[in-house]
């Protein structure tokens, strides 16, 4: 047996799986709490103060209703039986690399990596600091990874995780017209092989993860590493070519464009265009 990559659909769970999902109860708990603001908003008695004021709270209450409308997809997402990130079976590990943001794509294709626990040579904590430029400024992200160093072919599953970001989005009939849905979210990542990444935003925590994991692994200590997307500019054409497409896998999309609007002088259409062109085709 050895890691091999599978359909959602095809996965077989059991009541004793572990499981390591997108937390249902934040957003839920997200989600009333700016309901309860915007209903006091319209709710509260406004007799005797400035119409001003009367008219603000309407106007602030509003845009909350209308954002919950608007990111409806976003709060449902969480509710369903697909939000998992791990599984850990008997028989081995289960990772779904495509975000279950995107459950509306196409269910034929291949999402979860199925990794035997005799494949996992190690496992560590990673925490990454990363600066990026953006329109609004010098930004710096924290974010916690779970790295699994793996054995065998890994062809296959890099190619798979580097041709998840061009997958299209199906076009979808709304009230206002045909569009279509793609959340920029990718949280399973190959940089350099073997190392697998996961963006580690589920519950239980990631220390939980390692701490299930180690019976069957060595599980090396944490670290901290850094990343620098701020001087691009000075690099050679094929490393900044290197560093905005992983810009791009990251999410990072539009600063992946800024940067090479900056950096190429490209208006906006010719700066996307020249990102989405980094991507393998499928």
């Amino acid at each position: 047996m050895s890691t091999r990559l599978i359909r959602l659909s095809d996965v077989e769970t059991s009541p004793g799986d572990r499981v390591f999902r997108y937390s249902p109860t934040r957003i839920a708990l997200l989600a009333l709490a700016v309901a309860c603001v915007a209903a006091a908003l319209v709710l509260v008695d406004w007799e005797g103060r400035r119409r001003s004021a009367y008219y603000i709270a309407y106007y602030i209450a509003g845009v909350l209703f209308l954002g919950l409308v608007l990111m409806r997809r976003f709060f449902l997402a969480r509710l369903r039986s697909s939000n998992w990130l791990a599984r850990m079976r008997d028989d081995g590990l289960l990772i779904q690399f495509r975000s279950y943001l995107n459950y509306h794509l196409p269910g034929g294709d291949v999402t979860v990596i199925f990794i035997p626990y005799q494949d996992i040579r190690s496992a560590r904590l990673v925490r990454e600091r990363t600066k990026i430029e953006a329109q609004d400024g010098t930004t710096e992200e924290t974010c916690r990874l779970v790295e699994l160093e793996l054995a065998g072919d890994l062809t296959p599953l890099s190619k798979a995780l580097a041709a998840e970001p061009a997958k299209p989005a199906p076009r979808e009939k709304t009230w206002y017209g045909n569009t279509s849905t793609l959340y920029k979210h990718y949280p399973v990542r190959m940089v350099c092989s073997p190392f697998l990444q996961v963006e580690w935003s589920v519950v239980p925590h990631a220390t939980s993860f390692l701490d299930a994991l180690r019976p069957y692994t060595t599980i090396a200590p944490p670290v901290v590493v850094s990343e620098d997307f701020l001087h691009i500019g000075d690099l050679s054409r094929p490393e900044q070519e290197k560093r905005l497409h992983e810009l791009d896998q990251r999410g990072r999309t539009i600063a992946a464009v800024y940067v090479a609007r900056r950096i190429y002088g490209y208006d906006l259409n010719q700066a996307k265009a020249f990102v989405e062109g980094l991507r393998p085709r499928p």
